[in-house]
């Protein structure tokens, strides 16, 4: 059971949807209160490998809490496209800039009208995506995320409201006295995290950031400090992350996670589910049953057998998608990054470990697996960062998406970093869903200026807010 025999008790934060109307109720007129509260609404649409979302997120600009009002989600295999394709999600579904802008568009107006709002309510948007493996450079990224926009524009966004304001003007009136833009400029930090400079380290670089300070701002609600130094992973379908240090005012990435993670998963269920691009999504739970660990276990082994989980100091790709190694040197950026053989060329052979569950173990099985090789590849993860010297002795570790948070994944993966680090970690350790939509928002308020000292979300563990600090950084640099 792990460290001292002990059941850990993860800090999880769930999404809870709200509608407009009542988180108005809730900020504006709770106590009587009928003066204005200030909200911001945001749009996170991401085209993802295996699912595309769009997520609305309402932050009230007076305590810096976002709310999730609402989130669609639709399958990305519904924009495969025969005609003009120019990339493809790791199982092969071909996509091309009209596919993909249909199905944003439609992914964006449903979630808007199920939170009851219209696009036009929106003060900004902001498009991400994790879809690499048919690039062989990391510029390549960009022609998804000018798909996205063009999605977003035909649901009706401007092109002004995906983009950083440029003065205070640019800002709606009434939101104008929540930003600090008459002080300080956007300079590329977000939640008082420096990106590495020049070229980009690998593909999906921008989710690494967002869900970094996604996990931030949730753990506003898990009353952590999860502010710099800190390791967030986003177990997606492909693996996104970052390790920060505690330097002021900006703190600088000193590592960079890559490859995959959900793919895994998805592997694993592809023999045992009939769709013809098959995701874990499509696999449904089976119940409480009773499993044999030590069953569990040597088929997890099988399946961790066929993974590269290792520092990656070669090579052009990893798990599919590119990475720039030299990039990486120069910046002083460490990369860790899992893989299937040789850049995914094992997933057939773990698509036969779970045919040969199914057979022989029983399709109960399945998940128990899932679950062990989640948290397996996660202390490994960590481990390595350890090994390297990335981490402080404060470093705080945040994890979200499917492949890290479903499921026993986060008890499996608390009592193996406890194990790891030969402490109780349950106080080091949150996870929440929905972080990289969590950190559009937070990157909208970033860009707008919309700080909160009282309550910052930027600087180091128990430090104050560093906007003086920006300040004085700013004026060296003009």
């Amino acid at each position: 059971m792990g460290l001292f025999g002990k059941k850990y008790h993860p800090k999880i934060l769930h999404t809870r949807r709200m509608s407009y109307s009542d988180l108005f109720f809730i900020l504006r007129l709770s106590r009587g209160e009928l003066t204005l509260k200030p909200i911001f609404i945001v749009a996170s649409v991401e085209l993802g490998n295996s699912t595309t979302k769009s997520i609305l997120s309402a932050t009230d600009l007076t305590s810096g809490k976002t709310y999730i009002l609402d989130r669609a989600v639709r399958m990305t295999r519904e924009a495969l496209s025969d005609r003009d394709v120019f990339c493809h999600t790791i199982t092969n579904v071909g996509l091309s800039v009209d596919s993909i802008a249909n199905l944003v568009k439609d992914t964006l107006v449903e979630s808007a009208r199920a939170a009851g709002v219209t696009v036009a309510d929106l003060h900004f948007v902001v498009r991400s995506s994790g879809v690499t493996a048919g690039f062989t450079t990391v510029d390549e990224i960009q022609g998804v995320i000018q798909a996205l926009a063009k999605g977003c524009m035909l649901a009706g966004v401007p092109p002004r409201k995906m983009i950083s304001p440029m003065t205070i003007n640019d800002i709606p009136a009434e939101l104008r006295n929540y930003s600090q833009m008459d002080k300080v400029y956007f300079d590329g930090a977000v939640t008082g995290n420096e990106a590495p400079g020049g070229e980009s380290l690998v593909a999906n670089e921008m989710e690494g950031e967002l869900v970094t300070a996604g996990l931030k701002g949730a753990a506003k609600w898990l009353d952590v400090d999860y502010r710099n130094p800190v390791l967030s992973l986003d177990f997606g379908t492909t693996l996104a992350g970052r390790i920060t240090d505690d330097q002021l005012p900006y703190s600088k990435v000193v590592g960079s996670y890559c490859g995959l993670a959900g793919a895994i998963p998805d592997a694993l269920v592809s023999k045992v589910v009939s769709e013809k691009y098959p995701s874990v999504l499509d696999f449904p739970m089976q119940g409480r049953y009773k499993v044999k660990k030590g069953v569990v276990k040597t088929y997890a082994e099988a399946v961790l057998s066929h993974l590269k989980i290792e520092k990656i100091t070669s090579g052009t790709r990893v798990g599919g998608s590119p990475v720039n190694i030299e990039a990486a040197r120069k910046n002083g950026v460490t990369l860790i990054g899992v893989d299937a053989g040789d850049n995914l060329s094992d997933l057939p052979k773990i698509s036969e470990i779970g045919e040969e569950i199914k057979k022989d173990a029983g399709i109960q099985y399945i998940h128990p697996v899932i679950d062990e090789v989640s948290a397996c590849i996660t202390e490994r993860l960590v481990a390595i960062a350890k090994e390297e010297g990335l981490l402080l002795p404060n470093t705080k570790i945040g994890i979200t998406g499917r492949a890290g948070i479903t499921g026993r994944k986060p008890e499996l993966i608390l009592e193996k970093l406890s194990d790891l680090f030969g402490r109780n970690m349950e106080n080091e350790v949150i996870f929440a869903d929905d972080a990289l939509a969590r950190g559009a928002a937070v990157l909208g308020r970033c860009m707008h200026q919309f700080g909160t000292p009282a309550n910052p979300i930027g600087g180091i563990q128990g430090g104050g807010c560093i906007l003086g600090e920006r300040i004085k950084k700013q004026k060296r640099n003009m």
